[in-house]
């Protein structure tokens, strides 16, 4: 008899990784590719099958299956299922280690902008979030918050109550993760909620800091001085911080931020903040008396600090004692900067004192200072006689000057004074740069001069006299789109080869943007430039502009035509993208735009899901809705789509968010909302929407107000949800305006069909009522004399058409029903009696 070879055990999971060396040196994914390989080798073998044996020992000609990962076999022992189990667990803890360990790799080496950061953590499995620590969600919030010196790519970002949002969910996800906060975690909350002016916030987090058992630095003392220092008003409160602050020092309540140092010291930059402060008010006399408590600290003021003052004195007692506090500043060794020049220039400008400003222009001007492009557009003096102040000391560049000035003629939108500007500069035998002439190209662009910027491209850059940039070309780019030459476009951008400029997403964008303006808009060009836009080399990484601009020309195209097959599929390709991809957070121009898309293609499916996205980001920043807000036109699109689909518990779902949007009313929406009742056999649910519309009764326990502001500064993220949540539930609001004639026919024959006459003549009461004191309201609150007409209309059509329902219906009441709106018409509307 011959018997199968007994398969070895197979390894568990953490064994063959033990095995193999661990998971450093090959993926998860090979490592058990191999492991599920072995597991088939080690398969039994039959000898001879042709055996036979004895019904008493007589076993299988083919051994059981092994054991498999995935899926555990019935005929499997109870070990094998735990350990199975365990291995399982095990990989999956595996899992969520790695994915743990790439965010932070990526987050510490990359350089994640604000919003990408927050989308990487969205997408960071929950269960992976409790491998994190404290030094990793501080980094996260840095980033967030846009003060990570790696966080904005295109400079630092400004941080708003959606911010502060975000940042909230990213602490209260991990604190649910185990994380426990440190001092840096306290701090960034406290710098975001001091940034937005939400000092109550700022210190209820200082409060837990210290409740915590984390004793804290001056760092967010002066965090709080600095935002109560711009606020006049909060003058009280920010003197009563400074004492807390000074009387904690001497108690030992506050840490030296230095590491050698034992005791705490109130630094340089907190004695700036508050002096700011003081200086703010006019109260100079305090501020003096700073001065002299920094000094007896061992402090000594220096120009940022005696510019502060400058800049208050300017404020508060005008350019003459600003002028004698520059003075002062020179007799004790300081040295003039360009922040001291610009705020006495701001000061002569404000107050008309044109020789004070040419003296200063010229004083600054042969030290080597340059005004900023805002103080020249407000210069009351010829542009020449300003470049002859600036260039006759010779500290400046000269094209320096010319480029400062032609910028600021292009920001007064003064295009002629910009091409005198460049004429001077020819005829003076100053030698133009690329800057010089990428203003030039902006400003002929601008000006709807076209012809003569290809010209001067032609001219300059071909004839090899200056180099382009990628800014030079970007320009003509965009000129040639927006005047619709699209041929020249393209022409442009291929020409960058020529001087070794590979496109990038500025290119890109203006090219997609101009697409997406043509009347006539061509996919297939949109596609094929989105295509090379990925494929390209160097690779070019899409933007939110990027985004827009794809989706507007999709949304265009589809109010003309229908999208194909091919171009669905990229469309959602594209808008599953933004997210999982790179990592883009959609605003509300793409929301809108990829819902148009999607409604003109008659794609309920997507159409839905793009507005349960917006719906859901809304919960954590309102501003998203305010362009589909803004046109009803896109809510009725959706809920017309969901009608021709027979999607009619979306059509109820979306009227159900139409008042709490603060849409205006419609009776076209309700006469969708109406008829989608009747499919569904929700007559209740049609009655309590109409009675709600004519019924001010309703309106105080149906429509709670909620004040749900994208830029109300806010404490806890759950608050926050809760106010939305709250705000997407009010009911049908007081609005009889929006039961027309047509939504009244609508209704009744509603009730006709499902037999509930009964109803009929007490609604026909209820709406005129409605409308009278519609009318009365509406003509109590008149102002200038005008007049308008809410009266109720009821034309002969609609009263014979709904004569012809009743007659039709096999009620027994309604001959009497009848009868009633006959009485109801002639007493009310005798002009639509029917003949």
């Amino acid at each position: 008899m011959f018997k199968p070879r007994t398969a070895r055990p197979v390894p568990s999971l953490s064994a063959y990784l033990r095995l193999q060396g661990g998971t450093q040196s090959r993926s998860l994914s090979e490592l058990y590719f191999r492991m599920k390989q072995e597991e088939q080798e080690q398969k039994p073998e039959i000898k001879d099958e042709h055996v036979k044996e004895t019904p008493q020992q007589q076993e299988p000609a083919v051994a059981p299956p092994p054991l498999s990962y995935l899926a555990l076999d019935k005929h499997s022992s109870k070990m094998a299922q735990k350990q199975l189990l365990q291995d399982k667990e095990e990989a999956n803890r595996l899992f969520e280690k790695m994915a743990a360990e790439t965010y932070i790799s990526g987050l510490h080496k990359g350089k994640w902008s604000s919003d990408e950061t927050w989308i990487r953590f969205c997408l960071l499995p929950i269960e992976s979030r409790k491998f994190l620590r404290d030094i990793d969600v501080n980094r996260t919030l840095a980033r967030i918050r846009g003060t990570d010196k790696d966080a904005a790519l295109g400079g630092r970002a400004i941080p708003t109550s959606r911010t502060l949002t975000k940042m909230l969910a990213v602490l209260g996800s991990a604190k649910r993760a185990g994380v426990v906060p440190d001092q840096y975690t306290y701090q960034e909350m406290i710098a975001i909620n001091a940034s937005l002016l939400n000092f109550s916030h700022a210190l209820e987090w200082l409060d837990k800091m210290i409740k915590s058992g984390i004793q804290p630095t001056i760092r967010p003392y002066r965090t709080l001085l600095k935002g109560y220092s711009t606020i006049p008003s909060e003058i009280d409160n920010t003197r009563q911080l400074w004492r807390s602050i000074k009387s904690k020092i001497e108690h030992g309540l506050i840490a030296s931020s230095e590491p050698d140092a034992t005791v705490a010291t109130i630094d340089i930059k907190s004695y700036t903040c508050m002096l700011a402060a003081e200086c703010r008010v006019g109260n100079f006399e305090q501020a003096l008396s700073l001065l002299d408590e920094m000094e007896a600290a061992g402090l000594q003021p220096d120009i940022t600090v005696r510019n502060v003052l400058l800049e208050g004195i300017v404020r508060h007692k005008g350019l003459d004692a600003g002028l004698r506090e520059s003075e002062l500043m020179e007799q004790s060794g300081f040295e003039l900067d360009g922040f001291t020049y610009s705020t006495l220039l701001m000061a002569a400008i404000k107050e008309g004192r044109s020789e004070e400003t040419e003296r200063l222009l010229s004083t600054s001007a042969a030290k080597g200072f340059l005004p900023s492009r805002r103080i020249v557009q407000l210069l009351p003096i010829d542009p020449l006689y300003v470049l002859d102040i600036l260039t006759k000391s010779g500290a400046i560049d000269t094209i320096r000057v010319y480029n400062t000035l032609i910028q600021a003629a292009v920001r007064r939108n003064n295009f002629n004074q910009a091409l005198q500007l460049i004429a001077h500069l020819r005829s003076h035998g100053a030698k133009p740069n690329v800057v010089t002439y990428g203003l030039l190209l902006d400003a002929l662009s601008k000006a709807g001069q076209l012809t003569q910027a290809k010209a001067m491209f032609k001219e300059v850059f071909e004839g090899g006299s200056v180099e382009p940039d990628m800014h030079i070309f970007t320009t003509m780019i965009d000129a040639c789109g927006r005047s619709g030459d699209i041929v020249a476009m393209f022409g442009f951008k291929d020409a960058m080869k020529n001087y070794n400029l590979p496109p990038a997403e500025p290119v890109y964008n203006s090219i997609l943007s101009s697409l997406s303006r043509q009347r006539n808009s061509n996919l297939k060009l949109v596609m094929a430039t989105v295509n090379e836009l990925v494929h390209c080399t160097p690779p070019v990484r899409p933007s939110i502009l990027t985004y827009n601009a794809i989706f507007a020309a999709f949304a265009a195209y589809a109010r003309r035509k229908s999208l194909n097959s091919g171009e669905l599929r990229f469309l959602r390709t594209w808008y599953a993208n933004t997210r999982d991809k790179y990592y883009i957070v959609k605003d509300r121009y793409l929301y809108v735009s990829a819902l148009n898309a999607f409604v003109g293609a008659g794609c309920i499916e997507d159409s839905m899901l793009v507005y349960d996205d917006m719906m859901r980001h809304a919960e954590l920043d309102a501003v998203v809705l305010l362009e589909f807000t803004r046109k009803p036109k896109h809510m009725l699109e959706l809920m017309n789509l969901a009608v021709e689909a027979q999607r009619f518990d979306d059509v109820l779902a979306l009227w159900r968010n139409w008042q709490a949007l603060g849409l205006p009313p419609s009776e076209q929406a309700l006469g969708l909302v109406l008829y989608a009742c009747d499919q569904l056999g929700h007559i209740s649910v049609a009655k309590d929407i109409v009675m709600g519309l004519l019924s001010p009764r309703g309106l105080s326990s149906t429509s709670e107000k909620v004040a749900v502001d994208g830029d109300t500064a806010i404490g806890d993220i759950e608050e926050y949800k809760e106010l939305h949540r709250r705000k997407m539930a009010v009911s049908t609001a007081y609005s009889p305006s929006t039961v027309g004639e047509s939504a009244l026919a609508i209704f009744i024959g509603i009730l006709v069909k499902h037999n509930m006459v009964d109803d009929i003549v007490p609604a026909l009461e209820l709406w005129n009522s409605a409308g009278d004191a519609a009318a009365l309201a509406a003509s109590s609150s008149l102002r200038f004399g005008l007049t308008h007409d809410v009266k109720r209309v009821l034309s002969e059509t609609t009263v014979s058409r709904l004569l012809k329902l009743l007659w039709q219906s096999k009620h027994k009441d309604a001959g009497k029903a009848t009868d009633q709106i006959l009485a109801f018409v002639e007493k009310h509307f005798p002009e639509a009696m029917p003949v």
